[in-house]
């Protein structure tokens, strides 16, 4: 399978495949023609990552739950290790974006959006 084809099956870009490559975390042939061709088991470490990706995780995460799937001597609690960390993370960002938008809203709400020029947003982001 070509890149384009592994592109459009798991909905991510080329530019994300070749650097899943560059970093080393999945390998491609070369076709006669030069085009990277992939197997299934090369797409599966695709998705693997693309699915991993979508859930939040971070390439370094990633490259380590790839490592522990590979490895069947792997312990769940360090798979369940990760993902708790990436939860409390989660939670982390989440919170700063709620205080961000309380913020942006508390803003929006004193500013008359009428015809004259002051505006307390504008004043927040000069001061």
């Amino acid at each position: 399978m070509i890149i384009s084809e592994v592109s459009k099956k798991l909905g991510i870009t080329v530019r994300a495949i070749r650097h899943y490559e560059e970093l080393g975390l999945i390998k491609s042939a070369r076709a006669d023609n030069n085009y990277r061709t992939y197997n299934k088991d090369t797409f599966d470490k695709i998705k693997f990552l693309a699915r991993g990706r979508r859930l939040g995780f971070s390439i370094n995460e990633c490259r380590i739950l790839l490592h522990l799937f590979n490895n069947k001597n792997r312990s769940s609690s360090e798979v369940r290790s990760i993902a708790e960390e990436k939860i409390i993370k989660l939670a982390s960002q989440i919170k700063e974006l709620q205080d961000l938008k309380d913020s942006l809203v508390w803003l929006t709400n004193k500013c008359p959006g009428d015809n004259k020029p002051n505006c307390p947003i504008l004043d927040e982001l000069a001061n």
